[in-house]
């Protein structure tokens, strides 16, 4: 049997890099590692009506830099930068580092996995029908010019009394094994009365030249 392996760590170091991008030993390397776990997890919950997309961490002896990338920074900057103020003070809550928050917007969206799952967690939540959201998310993308998209939604779709099944939304072609294919995926959740539903979603946005992709 074939066994399913992340689409985003499969290629890395080929044609995606790491998104935590730092060197350290012995036990800070643990203690980084469970820092970083946090500032995602804090910033995946507050951050996903901004249409969050990635969060890239880089890491110096003194600071933490974190480059923020949103469909709607406004949202995260907030009136006057007081959105910005809270986060800093709820990271600051996690590491004893220098923080250095760096938003950056995200300008095709609706091409980006993470953001896609997300927007389609939400809306279930709203208790909009599920294959709609998918079929909303999946031609959009097309729409924006991807080669093929792939929406995933399993768990207990259809009400909190119906059984779980697994629903599936494609449109062009997704080759997840095709390692010069530029594949975006991403998980979220969404959270309902009848229990959690997961989302995944891959994002085909072509081919890339595996040769110079990190050439110097």
């Amino acid at each position: 049997m074939s066994r399913k392996v992340n689409a985003n760590g499969f290629r890395i170091g080929i044609t995606k890099n790491w998104k935590s991008l730092w060197f350290a030993e012995g036990d800070r390397y643990a203690d980084r590692v469970v820092e970083d776990d946090k500032i995602r997890s804090y910033l995946d919950k507050s951050l996903r009506s901004a249409g969050l997309a990635e969060i890239i961490i880089e890491r110096s002896i003194k600071a933490v830099k974190l480059i923020i990338r949103v469909a709607r920074p406004g949202v995260v900057i907030g009136r006057k930068g007081s959105g910005l103020s809270i986060i800093r003070e709820e990271i600051k809550k996690i590491t004893e580092s220098e923080i250095d928050l760096q938003i950056e917007e995200v300008l095709k969206p609706e091409t980006n996995a993470k953001v896609i799952a997300d927007s389609i967690a939400m809306q279930i939540e709203r208790r909009v029908h599920a294959r709609r959201a998918m079929s909303m998310a999946a031609e959009k993308a097309i729409d924006a010019g991807v080669k093929g998209v792939k929406i995933q939604i399993r768990g207990t779709v259809h009400g909190p009394n119906s059984i779980a099944t697994v629903d599936v939304a494609s449109r062009g072609a997704v080759p997840t094994q095709t390692l010069r294919a530029d594949i975006d995926f991403a998980r979220s959740i969404a959270y309902t009365r009848g229990g959690t539903i997961g989302i995944k979603v891959w994002v085909n946005k072509g081919e890339v030249d595996i040769l110079n992709v990190f050439k110097v």
